[in-house]
């Protein structure tokens, strides 16, 4: 499985070459921060530092979030070519301030934005004013999938705004050692003659958890580990009940870890588990919304098969492997694949070997390239005279003006 895994990374462009060194901003929640945001950023800019790139981070945490404070740290960068903002509805607020913000960013530089999330609706309020609003104030739009894009598009966002890059897959770390298997089964209580059912992400209702208990309780020889953290104080309760119901229904069959996972911890339990399971609930009518699970792409390149309920996060799995999806809290259905994967071994092997093609497609090293189209695309207009871009490669055309192109001046107010 890794030898497949290789040979799609040596497939990315050795010769990718950049003559224009862009200095760019991010404007983000990052590490140390926990969240899905911050992983994102963090993946994306190690991916970035081959690449002919100058990044400059202006983090923020969504606890607070001060416009003039991230125009401040903006204006002190020299030279700023475009700034590359990362967009979620629990990170900035659905307001005429935030549009503000962007409007005045805008007037000072060039501004990519990525869309994490596209509602219509958020708690019953109909917000599709507000992305329209961000589409018009800013120069591209990525999203991660087909259905965020024709959401956007049934809003009224010009599809010339819009991009799609896939939530990019962590490839280079792989899995963890396949000799330490046993030691974290045995760390965790897994009897060695049982599969291994792993759940993780943030311990909330909508997660699915309480369910694919069920199903496990009624699966012989399975044992349920579920991992993660909160995702607020006010989860507190849940973790307890799920606590609760482990020890009564699956009594010895189940572990449930209740803290932050850091990376080499996933990995080990990812390769220590037999099938991995996102069993979400489905999403209500007045709270639909489109975006890609960070959480499956974590898991993509493990070698492990991956069932999830159907919900608009998954729509890459769906499309990579159907199989693998089952309606949303249908209990029958999550239990008849979960015994399939575990005992039908051509089906597991196959299903396997399409999720790796997948996550070998999706590496962080080809989506930092795709964002690195993307960001001369919007400069492209100031470029032009000085580059033309055919596939990965930009050839220079004036080589008299190189001195200028290399300095990334532009005829624009800088920040």
């Amino acid at each position: 499985m890794e030898n497949l895994l290789s040979l799609q990374l040596k497939k990315t462009n050795k010769n990718y070459q950049k003559l224009f060194r862009m200095k760019i901003a991010l404007v983000t929640e990052y590490p140390p921060v926990h969240s899905g945001f911050a992983t994102y950023e963090h993946y994306l800019v190690d991916a970035f530092r081959p690449l002919n790139l100058e990044i400059h981070l202006s983090p923020f945490t969504r606890t607070r979030v001060d416009y003039e404070e991230i125009l401040d740290s903006l204006n002190e960068i020299k030279e700023l070519d475009l700034v590359h903002l990362n967009h979620g509805y629990d990170c900035f607020e659905i307001s005429n301030e935030f549009i503000t913000f962007l409007k005045e960013l805008r007037c000072r530089t060039k501004v990519v934005t990525t869309m994490h999330t596209v509602n219509n609706f958020r708690k019953g309020v109909d917000i599709r004013w507000f992305n329209k609003e961000l589409a018009n104030n800013t120069d591209i739009l990525i999203v991660h999938s087909s259905p965020m894009k024709d959401e956007l598009l049934s809003q009224g966002v010009s599809p010339e705004k819009i991009i799609i890059i896939p939530h990019g897959t962590r490839i280079p770390f792989i899995r963890g050692e396949e000799g330490s298997r046993e030691a974290t089964r045995v760390a965790h209580g897994v009897p060695q003659n049982m599969k291994m059912v792993l759940a993780f992400g943030f311990l909330e209702p909508d997660k699915g958890f309480e369910e694919l208990m069920m199903v496990v309780s009624r699966i012989r020889e399975t044992f349920l580990v579920i991992a993660g953290e909160k995702a607020s104080k006010d989860d507190g309760q849940f973790v307890d009940r799920l606590q609760a119901i482990g020890d009564f229904q699956l009594e010895g069959r189940f572990k449930l870890i209740n803290h932050y996972l850091e990376e080499t911890e996933l990995l080990k339990l990812m390769t220590a588990s037999d099938v991995i399971v996102m069993p979400y609930r489905p999403v209500g009518p007045d709270d639909m919304h489109y975006s890609v699970s960070g959480v499956l792409h974590l898991a993509l390149s493990q070698g492990r098969p991956i069932v999830v309920c159907s919900n608009p996060k998954f729509v890459e799995l769906e499309n990579i492997i159907p199989e693998l999806v089952v309606p949303s809290m249908d209990l029958r259905a999550l239990s008849s694949v979960l015994k399939r994967v575990m005992t039908d071994t051509p089906f597991r092997e196959l299903a396997v070997a399409k999720i790796l093609k997948y996550a070998g497609e999706t590496s962080w090293e080809k989506v930092a390239r795709l964002h690195v189209k993307a960001y001369e695309k919007t400069l492209r207009a100031t470029l032009s005279e000085y580059h033309n871009i055919k596939g990965d490669q930009i050839v220079k055309h004036h080589p008299a003006t190189e001195s200028s192109v290399l300095a990334g001046r532009t005829d624009r107010e800088s920040i």
